[in-house]
């Protein structure tokens, strides 16, 4: 490890709270040097710089950038599994009695596009025909959103899957699978800082945010899950992480409804 990428690391263990040396060499550089990338820096000394100019912001950037892996569709099955089996049918009845067939999603901070997609199969599987699924999918890393727009996945991201989901949502190819383009047209991905930007959009249903809030300070969780609260129409879900909770403050505006889940719906509406 050359002392100019060394003296980078360390300096952002301390910064951040997060020992960046249980990551492999060869993994910490290519996040790094991605990170770089998108702000054209060109070494690791000026990047170390720009970090202590900028402060807390690129410190927090940057760890998003490098805790970020490729996950699995269908991470954690159970919170899913809940989706379909309890939330799905209680929004499907709750919009029959309005005459609406549109239900929204927000997949905050997606990743490659494993959770979105999953939350997209989840619906089709739950609520069958006749329903109109719109699936906001964010996140801050422009690599990851390139991934989760091209749609091609190892079969060990999709082990969580039936061979028959599998057949119904994908088509192989090469040594993976891409997400079958009728499945892509139900996701919209778009860059999105949570700490810093506006909600995507408002009167949505469920938020989904997992594992995500663990690296925030509090200030910015909270900023987060007020976001949260302002998308979600009156009744609609919150899922966040299972070793996540929600900031101080918030007891009062969600109720939770399966705290192994995670699960929380919103009590009233501020608009």
């Amino acid at each position: 490890m050359d002392l100019a990428f060394r003296t980078l690391v360390d300096y952002v263990s301390r910064e951040s709270g997060i020992d960046l040396h249980q990551y492999r060499e060869s993994y910490l550089k290519r996040r790094i040097e991605l990170r770089m990338k998108m702000l054209g820096v060109r070494d690791f000394g000026e990047y170390l710089r720009l970090i202590k100019a900028d402060g807390e912001d690129e410190v927090k950037k940057l760890i998003n950038t490098i805790t970020i892996n490729v996950t699995e569709f269908m991470r954690d099955r159970t919170p899913f599994e809940y989706l379909m089996k309890v939330i799905l049918p209680e929004i499907a009845s709750r919009k029959r009695r309005v005459n609406s067939n549109i239900v929204r999603f927000w997949s905050a901070g997606c990743s490659c596009g494993e959770e979105p997609y999953s939350l997209a199969i989840c619906a089709l599987e739950a609520l069958g025909d006749g329903w109109m699924i719109s699936i906001y999918a964010t996140d801050i890393d422009d690599a990851c959103l390139e991934m989760a727009r091209e749609g091609f996945y190892k079969p060990t991201q999709l082990k969580n899957l039936s061979r028959a989901l599998i057949n119904k949502y994908f088509d192989r190819e090469g040594d993976g699978y891409r997400v079958k383009s009728f499945l892509k047209r139900y996701v919209r991905f778009k860059k999105h800082d949570l700490t810093t930007d506006e909600p995507v959009s408002r009167y949505l249903d469920v938020v989904f945010c997992r594992n995500v809030m663990i690296y925030f300070s509090e200030n910015q969780k909270a900023k987060a899950v007020n976001d949260f609260y302002n998308a979600l129409i009156a009744g609609g879900y919150l899922v966040i992480g299972k070793s996540e909770t929600l900031p101080a403050g918030f007891k009062s505006r969600f109720e939770c409804v399966n705290l192994r889940e995670k699960v929380y719906r919103k009590i009233t509406d501020s608009t």
